[in-house]
């Protein structure tokens, strides 16, 4: 199973942020992955803090987000793509939703379990429910960003039978300045699953690294640089199975 994460700077508009996605989304596809994963409001301007509410984000980011990712899974139809997050609709109701999508296809959504104080605050809404997909390559599921603080979340996740988990992340200027990933390789340990986090980047905030974690380690991450990159790295599901029957008996931790 292949992943490539699309790791990005934050941009002045909409515009230039679908337009930065779009490239390096060609660029991805070129190292012909079976998933391309987007980071946490890859296409809202700046960050979430800068505006008044979740209203105004999805007026001016959801049509255009919504229709750049029907259409660049219609020009790459082999490859998943893990629409990163969006500001999403729901009667008066918004959430912070990642989109799955194969072939122009909408395949399933996730909201955000744990939104944080910022988006509380503009009126971002819980969602309530998990998510695991079956594909050709294993089970992935979805959280987003604080999910990995909630250990109910976590767990619902891996009881579904999630093998790669994909976490889109954002940077905030409150972010903690944490070395390495380690709550993200906890899980990964613990719980025998891939943990893919794709994250964005700006100047004067702390957080929002890319990695791709296994049980046994990172396997790739971005450096600590203001600058878009593609991520591409190849996940052993067999030896992660493996992994996962080696914990679930009690033993040692396999090689």
């Amino acid at each position: 199973m292949r992943v490539s994460l699309i790791h990005m700077k934050t941009r002045g508009s909409v515009s230039e942020a679908l337009s930065a996605a779009c490239k390096k989304i060609s660029e991805a596809a070129e190292q012909k992955p079976n998933f391309i994963a987007l980071p946490e409001y890859f296409s809202v301007p700046g960050f979430i803090e800068e505006f008044s509410s979740a209203e105004e984000i999805f007026q001016k980011t959801y049509n255009p987000t919504f229709e750049f990712l029907r259409k660049v899974s219609k020009q790459f139809p082999n490859i998943y793509i893990v629409g990163g997050t969006l500001v999403e609709k729901s009667q008066n109701t918004f959430f912070n939703t990642c989109l799955i999508w194969k072939n122009a296809k909408l395949l399933g959504s996730y909201r955000k379990r744990n939104p944080i104080s910022i988006e509380v605050k503009i009126g971002i809404s819980k969602g309530d429910k998990p998510f695991v997909f079956p594909t050709e390559s294993g089970n992935i599921g979805s959280l987003i960003c604080a999910d990995i603080f909630n250990p109910e979340a976590v767990k619902q996740t891996v009881s579904l039978g999630a093998e790669t988990i994909f976490l889109p992340v954002a940077s905030l200027s409150t972010h903690p300045n944490v070395k390495g990933h380690p709550l993200s390789e906890k899980i990964a340990s613990e719980n025998g699953v891939f943990i893919v986090k794709v994250g964005n980047v700006r100047s004067d905030a702390k957080g929002g690294r890319s990695a791709i974690i296994a049980p046994w380690g990172i396997i790739e991450e971005a450096e600590e640089t203001f600058s878009d990159k593609v991520i591409t790295a190849d996940l052993d599901i067999q030896r992660l199975r493996r992994y996962r029957e080696e914990i679930n008996k009690g033993f040692s931790t396999p090689q």
